[in-house]
């Protein structure tokens, strides 16, 4: 036994000292990379002023020798003109040492101080990283970790953990509910003795359509916050920033309702929502809306995402306007889209909303729903549907 255990001792050195070179490797790395980004970052003047004295340093120690050399080399003998003005260089070759020192110094003495305010400063920021994962039974790469190579300051990751382990179906809605409140309270809880200021929510994940918009519904208040999707193409979390296309909803239905006091929404923003879909679950009006080339790609974008909101508003307002009060929402949308639409849904000035998940090949193919903390209700409940909502005049 002993035996074998030496042999394998013996074996795995080799391995153990790739591992350790690779570390050392990736750490040198990191700090070349740091250590540049760093003297590109610092004020000009610090730079002006360190390479300034570096520039002397070489002028005195290496320049006016090495040409020297050069001209020995090349006549034999130095004239001398030049050896007069060599020996009188000499005498002032400490001035000029002192000075590239001194440049340097109070170069390097900007910086650190630069540094030190900077680092004092970032200290206090924190990014409160919220990673909703619900549909697909896959840890992926955290959020966190992209979050930490962009973002100044602190990172706090909170996972919101809705998958049941198995993949691509949902189930207890009820304890996801749970769950999500859990998760506003730990958001509110890192919150706390922190200036606003050096705070920031960022959120993304890949959950159902109503959990994803409750969640956009607690975190409104948050303060500043910032919104990730997963990118299916590229495999990794993408910051949701870029210019708007300036695509519109075509807006159907809207003066049909005919003084009804529950709508169905269908919002379609990456795929269609098929009416036979819709008859499975809802015997009430509908109101279209249709984004004018829907793409599932289309939504990278966030000031795209704030005015389709902002449009998605007015239309709600509309309907509100016309004696509605019960709105059931089916919006078909990337992860990012659903959470900003759910940021911007007013909670006291706003009709009643149910936000539906979508259950392909079922009977009822909008099977439950959740109803948000909206219009003067307090919490968040699972609303089922054993069969069609009918119409409410």
């Amino acid at each position: 036994m002993l035996l074998l255990l030496s042999t394998l001792h013996v074996w795995n050195a080799p391995l153990r000292r790739k591992t350790r070179s690779r570390m050392l490797k990736r750490h040198f790395d990191n700090f070349v990379t740091k250590l540049i980004d760093w003297w590109f970052r610092i004020a000009t003047i610090e730079r002006y002023l360190i390479g300034a004295g570096v520039g002397l340093l070489i002028a005195i120690f290496g320049g006016v020798p090495l040409l020297l050399e050069l001209l020995r080399f090349v006549l034999g003998a130095v004239p001398e003109g030049i050896v007069r003005f060599e020996a009188e260089l000499e005498t002032i070759d400490v001035l000029i040492f002192g000075v590239a020192l001194l440049l340097i110094v109070v170069g390097l003495a900007f910086a650190s101080a630069r540094f030190v305010g900077e680092a004092r400063a970032q200290s206090k920021l924190r990014n409160i990283v919220v990673e909703a994962r619900g549909l697909r039974d896959d840890d992926g790469n955290p959020l966190a970790d992209t979050v930490a190579k962009h973002q100044k300051g602190a990172v706090v990751p909170i996972l919101l953990d809705l998958r049941n382990r198995l993949d691509g179906q949902v189930i207890a809605p009820e304890s996801a509910l749970h769950e999500i409140t859990s998760m506003h309270r730990s958001v509110l809880q890192n919150k706390k003795g922190g200036d606003r200021a050096d705070l920031t929510t960022i959120y993304g994940g890949l959950t159902s359509v109503p959990y994803t918009f409750l969640t956009g519904v607690l975190l409104d208040d948050e303060g500043r916050i910032i919104t990730y999707d997963w990118d299916r193409v590229l495999e990794e979390w993408r910051k949701i920033q870029g210019p708007d296309d300036g695509a519109q909803f075509h807006v159907v239905g809207v003066e049909e309702t005919g003084g009804a006091r529950e709508v169905v929404l269908a919002t379609e923003f990456s795929y269609p929502i098929q009416d036979e879909d819709l008859a499975t679950t809802f015997d009430i009006p509908k109101v279209r809306l249709t984004l004018n080339g829907m793409s599932s790609d289309g939504h990278w974008s966030q000031q795209k995402q704030n005015r389709l909101a902002q449009e998605f508003l007015e239309v709600v307002k509309n309907l509100a306007a016309k004696g509605v009060k019960r709105l059931h929402l089916v919006l078909a949308a990337p992860n990012s889209v659903v959470f900003t639409f759910g940021r911007r849904y007013d909670k006291r000035n706003l009709p009643e909303i149910v936000v539906y998940q979508y259950q392909r090949g079922e009977p009822i193919a909008y099977p439950w729903g959740v109803s948000m903390p909206v219009a003067g209700l307090d919490d968040a409940k699972v609303m089922r549907c054993a069969e069609p909502v009918a119409r409410v005049d």
